[in-house]
């Protein structure tokens, strides 16, 4: 008799672990289809990241095709290189921190912006590039990005606007606030 009580605690043992592991699988299941969306950090990051690096495929690389091409248009038509143009387009960062500026990103909220922003939003790709993009995963993301270089070091906050299209998330879009805008 003590073997049927063993091997009772053993199936109850597994039939506990199973429950876990399938209650496991649905949150996390769950949450990456409704809740709160994940992986945008990355593109985030690559897109700081090229701005302080000057490196104008990998900034790029972070936007959707079409507003790629604006910007490579843009810089052929300027007639820069990859690193004059990412030099001239972001001169400002350069100037306020120095040559050398670094960035280090703490990431807050992700929310989904109000319609009339989105709309807006589809409205103006649809008038530039002649076709409509999908913005049902589209989210604003708060940012702090702390800037330091070599002349100053200063935190300034970012909403940046992240889309995921084809499996992948990009960059469409970054607002940012400073004391003068909020006066």
């Amino acid at each position: 008799m003590p073997e049927k009580k063993s091997i009772k605690k053993e199936v109850y043992v597994l039939i506990a672990i199973i429950v876990v592991i399938v209650l496991l699988l649905l949150f996390v299941f769950r949450n990456s289809l409704f809740g709160t969306p994940s992986g945008y950090e990355d593109v985030i990051s690559q897109y700081f990241t090229a701005i302080c690096d000057r490196d104008f495929n990998s900034y790029v690389d972070t936007m959707p095709d079409e507003i790629a091409a604006d910007y490579e248009t843009e810089k052929t038509d300027l007639e820069y290189s990859d690193y004059q143009y990412m030099d001239e387009l972001y001169y400002d960062v350069f100037d306020e921190f120095g040559e050398d500026v670094a960035i280090t990103l703490t990431f807050g909220e992700a929310t989904r912006p109000d319609d009339e922003y989105i709309d807006y939003f589809v409205q103006s790709y649809e008038e530039l590039y002649g076709e409509s993009i999908s913005t049902s995963k589209v989210y604003g993301v708060y940012v702090n990005a702390n800037f330091a270089g070599s002349l100053s070091e200063d935190d300034i906050e970012f909403e940046c606007f992240v889309l995921k299209t084809g499996g992948r998330w990009y960059m469409v879009g970054c607002d940012f606030w400073s004391e003068e805008s909020e006066e």
